[in-house]
């Protein structure tokens, strides 16, 4: 719109030159400027002091596609043509409101799948198993302009009107042709025809299709409500269609999976993953998932996926996929193929994974006497549903025994004190026991220790029939100890002499005092109790412990241990104070021995 100070023009961004518009020639019948975006085509008027339109909001205007709502890519302008734009003068309608003169907007926008106007051909053809265009696409031009023609001038407080013309330049009907306008800040909206649908500052029209060559006329009528320049912006929407022929193919995705039925836990396996592709098109870009059960293992976890390459209608591929077995039982192993066109395929493959399982136990007495021959029995058990490798099992003696006889061909290695047999493999639910027997030398406290081992035999490298994956795998082994207390038994023996008798009056007799564990076990707390004849009196003594004397008695602390074939003596000195026979009497208890034990010396004392 313009002012009283006459037409100013509007100035427009010029785009790549790749997208000038057919025909156009600067300087003939256009205001010097930029074009405005691809979508809006800008056509000269015929008069010099038109106006452009102003470019549509946001550059071009989204056209969704025929019944779908969405946006279609734009297809790049139709080539120059030879014919030259010959300019459009629109005079101003009648009943517009006298002014100095009038302008006039106007405003191409199209929307590309086109080309050449009027063109036609074959549709792109794909090789159903190369996915290559054979061929051409049709082409149509489709463009729809809008020219604005309203007075340059008029008078504050006065209702004026301008129109909108909506031409369809292109060959084909346009679907969707939808009008917006501004309506501007300084004039207040009194009515338009055909009527808008007004939402505060924007008015809408919906004509619908429009014809080739075809137009519709829009009347806005506005009123001012202020002195200055008048500016609003009108922009126009359409549907565009075309119609295509394309032979679609579909892939049809099979899979099948096969393997063992069989496999042991620690052994490696591999399944046959067979994709096959019956459809009428190639299979692009398909996605292999397979979802492992527990007990098989892979390095990606139990959620593998790959992708897979190209695949021909027709054609078959198969991919290895290996797995460890990791436990026993009925293991599975689901594997889908999804690609683009096609229903998911999906298969199942089972593996009975089978363990087997080594328990070992041990019984035979606890507790034995020094020189006693305890014999223990060992049990080898197979509670597994596979038969075990080859068994080797050691049996380590403890300090304090030593070996005797062994069933079923064992062998004895005095070194590590370790008794071995070499058994066979033992078959599911299978047992069997083998037996020890040894000798308790001295008193100890240890354990008896048992240790079996399932080892796959080591096969010459290259030997047929042998499976690689079983020599790696880690043996079966079991344990199990025993505690064993092999106790001696004391056998105390004392004895009680005089040195020299007879024995003059005054002077001292010696009395020997030798205790002696003469047992397998030890001796411990030994308590001596010593009682004097009448005249004799204690002079002194010489021994491990010391003595107490109280009366005619004498009292010795007691010794703590005695170890086996250990002995202690003391040495007793007493004098006698009457002539005649003087007895010395000793006891001892410990706790072995709680009944006493009693021993008695006769010593003479004269006189001169």
């Amino acid at each position: 719109m313009a002012g009283g100070d006459g037409v100013r023009p509007v100035s427009l961004e010029l785009p790549p030159p790749s997208m000038e518009l057919p025909g156009f020639q600067p300087g003939v019948g256009a205001a010097s400027g930029s074009l405005p975006p691809p979508s809006v085509t800008v056509e000269p008027q015929g008069r010099d002091n038109t106006v452009p339109a102003v470019p549509p909001l946001d550059g071009n205007p989204t056209v969704p596609p025929l019944g779908s709502g969405g946006p279609i890519p734009p297809a790049p302008l139709a080539p120059p043509s030879s014919t030259p734009i010959v300019p459009v003068l629109t005079p101003p309608p009648s009943g517009l409101p006298s002014g100095e003169g009038t302008q006039t907007r106007s405003g191409v926008s199209s929307v590309g799948m086109s080309n050449d106007a009027g063109s036609s051909s074959m549709l792109p053809m794909s090789n159903p198993s190369t996915g290559v265009a054979t061929g051409l696409s049709s082409k149509t031009t489709q463009s729809v302009t809008v020219e604005a023609v309203c007075p340059e001038t008029i008078v504050f407080g006065q209702e004026y009107r301008y129109e909108l013309v909506v031409r369809n330049t292109g060959g084909t009907t346009t679907m969707g042709v939808r009008v917006e306008d501004e309506v501007p800040v300084s004039a207040r909206f009194i009515s338009s025809d055909p009527p808008a649908e007004y939402n505060g500052d924007r008015l809408v029209w919906n004509l619908g299709q429009l014809d080739p060559s075809g137009e519709k006329r829009i009347v806005v009528r506005l009123k001012p409500s202020d002195e200055g320049e008048l500016q609003s912006r009108a922009t126009v929407t359409y549907t565009t269609a075309v119609a295509v022929r394309t032979r679609v193919t579909r892939p049809r995705i099979a899979v099948i999976v096969t393997g063992p039925e069989v496999c042991r836990v620690g052994e490696e396996t591999t399944l046959s993953i067979k994709v096959s592709n019956t459809g009428t098109g190639p299979a692009q870009r398909m996605i292999l998932q397979a979802d492992l059960a527990e007990g098989l293992i892979h390095p990606q976890g139990r959620k593998i996926e790959a992708e897979l390459t190209h695949l021909p209608a027709g054609e078959s591929k198969v991919v290895p996929l290996k797995l460890m077995a990791g436990k026993a039982g009925l293991q599975q192993c689901q594997i889908t193929v999804a690609v683009e066109g096609s229903s998911d395929a999906t298969a199942r493959a089972s593996i009975n994974v089978v363990e087997p399982l080594l328990h070992l136990t041990q019984s035979g007495p606890t507790k034995c006497l020094v020189r006693g021959e305890p014999v223990y029995e060992l049990t080898l058990a197979n509670p597994g549903t596979a038969t075990t490798d080859p068994i080797t099992m050691y049996t380590v003696l403890p300090e304090g025994f030593e070996f005797i006889q062994a069933s079923d061909q064992a062998s004895y290695n005095p070194t590590n004190r370790a008794v071995v047999w070499k058994l066979g493999g033992l078959a599911p639910g299978a047992s069997r026991t083998v037996t020890v027997k040894l000798r308790a030398i001295a008193a100890a406290d240890g354990s008896l220790r048992t240790i079996a081992q399932a080892t796959p035999e080591q096969a010459p490298i290259g030997q047929a029939g042998v499976n690689p994956a079983r020599q790696v795998v880690r043996p079966l082994e079991a344990k199990t100890e025993t505690a064993i207390k092999s106790e001696g038994v004391a056998a105390v023996r004392f004895e009680v002499i005089d040195l020299e008798d007879p024995v003059e009056v005054g002077k001292e007799a010696v009395y020997e005092i030798r205790v002696t564990n003469q047992g397998t076990g030890i001796c411990s707390n030994i308590q001596l109790v010593a009682a004097l004849g009448e005249g004799a009196v204690y002079t002194g003594s010489s021994g491990p412990t010391q003595i107490k004397v109280q009366g005619q008695h004498l009292v010795f602390e007691p010794i703590p241990t005695l170890a086996v074939k250990g002995e202690v003596v003391y040495r007793v000195r007493v004098k006698g104070t009457l002539a005649g026979e003087a007895r010395f009497r000793v006891q001892l208890t410990s706790d072995q021995v709680r009944t006493p034990v009693i021993k008695e010396e006769s010593t003479r004392f004269y006189q001169q």
